[in-house]
């Protein structure tokens, strides 16, 4: 075919595609969706070439490997984190001025980068020290300017209690990449930014001085003592890297022996999923069965959740890091009796605070757990009873 001047025209089917100029930015985001969701290992490659709209081939024209592309999109999370930051004005006349803003801003980059925010849970597991460096001294310097604003707030506070309570007001404005709850993005952010500010005066025990209690006597089945080595060893080294053979050592039986009880390592973390959604499913009835107010059920509920995470630390840092080992099916099972359980929780705050609204219940409620499950994650030296009032007074107020 050929135009009215004689120069040829292309068929539609044979028109030159041109390469869309933000295709790098098109995969950047597709990796960051993937890795949020379901961590480093368990993502594929392909599965991001799909998301983007491109070949496995095209990919790798921008990338070299699948550690690259984690690289860039957790150092450019840090990255915006970091602008966001920075413009925030430093060294106010009111701690608290600046302190809201700082928190302000947070909560906004973290509605903004909803779906890709689960980074920050990888950071330090996967990347390479030198390529860490980066994004940790971001979210180091982040934590030291809150915590700044918090001691002028409060200049009587020790160091531990500043630093608990900086972590819980982050987790808290950080908290809308842990869930899918719905609120409109203004009432988010002023919600998030006054329930953490509110964690400013929070009058924390002293921590004890006294070692803990021992853990008790292990159970002797070899299914449990194979549920629990694995665990151990997976929380240690991650779940990628640890053999049935390892564990198989650790339990004390042969890789064979693993395999009489479960089809494979999915299967081990599906059952350890499951017992952790049981036990925190069972608080709520025990919480409920000793409470006779809406408010004695929320510090019920709280107590005891925070009682059972701080006991299966090692689970919830498997939890945090190596759901997306599972099947999408297996997931969403899992995330289903999450929902029940949010929701039950949401009700009871609901009926302590009826001029909340479940809307705005629902996402305090989320923000209470991430903030319990960060503080018992990155603090092994966390103590139930610090933990639980700053839980308490996001869901119950002052």
């Amino acid at each position: 075919m050929s135009t009215s001047g004689g120069r040829p025209r292309r068929s539609r089917s044979t028109a030159v595609r041109r390469r869309p100029a933000d295709r790098r930015q098109q995969i950047l985001d597709a990796a960051a969706r993937a890795f949020s969701e379901g961590g480093y290992h368990a993502v594929r490659l392909d599965q991001i070439a799909d998301d983007a709209g491109i070949s496995a081939a095209a990919l790798y024209r921008h990338f070299p490997n699948k550690y690259a592309l984690f690289c860039e999109t957790t150092s450019g999370l840090a990255e915006r984190l970091a602008v966001a930051i920075a413009g925030v004005e430093s060294d106010q006349p009111d701690p608290r001025t600046e302190l809201s803003e700082l928190l302000a801003t947070i909560a906004t980059t973290a509605i903004d980068n909803r779906r890709t925010g689960g980074l920050y849970r990888w950071e330090s597991q996967y990347l390479d020290r030198s390529d860490a460096e980066p994004v940790r001294s971001v979210v180091i310097t982040q934590h030291r300017r809150m915590r700044t604003q918090l001691i002028r707030i409060r200049p009587e506070l020790s160091r531990a209690d500043a630093d608990l309570i900086t972590s819980a007001m982050t987790s808290v404005v950080a908290s809308p990449a842990t869930h899918r709850a719905s609120l409109p993005i203004r009432d988010a952010q002023t919600l998030l930014r006054d329930v953490a500010a509110g964690l400013v005066d929070v009058e924390l025990p002293v921590p004890r001085l006294e070692p803990p209690a021992p853990a008790g006597l292990a159970p002797s089945a070899k299914r449990e003592i194979i549920l629990a080595e694995s665990i151990s060893l997976f929380a240690a080294r991650g779940f990628h890297d640890v053999t049935i053979e390892e564990i198989g050592a650790a339990s004390g039986v042969p890789a064979s022996g693993v395999y009489r009880h479960f089809s494979g390592k999915a299967a081990i973390l599906e059952a350890a999923f499951w017992r952790a959604s049981d036990r925190t499913t069972a608080c709520i009835t025990d919480a409920l069965a000793v409470s006779s107010t809406p408010r004695e059920a929320i510090v019920e509920l709280v107590r005891r959740y925070v009682e059972v995470w701080c006991g299966n630390r090692d689970l919830i840092m498997v939890y945090a890091s190596e759901i997306g080992h599972l099947e999408p099916d297996r997931r969403t099972a899992l995330r289903r009796q999450q929902r029940i359980n949010v929701e039950e929780w949401t009700t009871w705050v609901v009926r302590s605070r009826p001029e909340l609204g479940a809307a705005r219940a629902r996402y305090l409620v989320h923000a209470a757990l991430a903030a319990i499950s960060d503080l018992v994650r990155l603090d092994r030296s966390s103590e139930p009873a610090r933990i639980g009032p700053l839980a308490q007074r996001i869901l119950l107020g002052a």
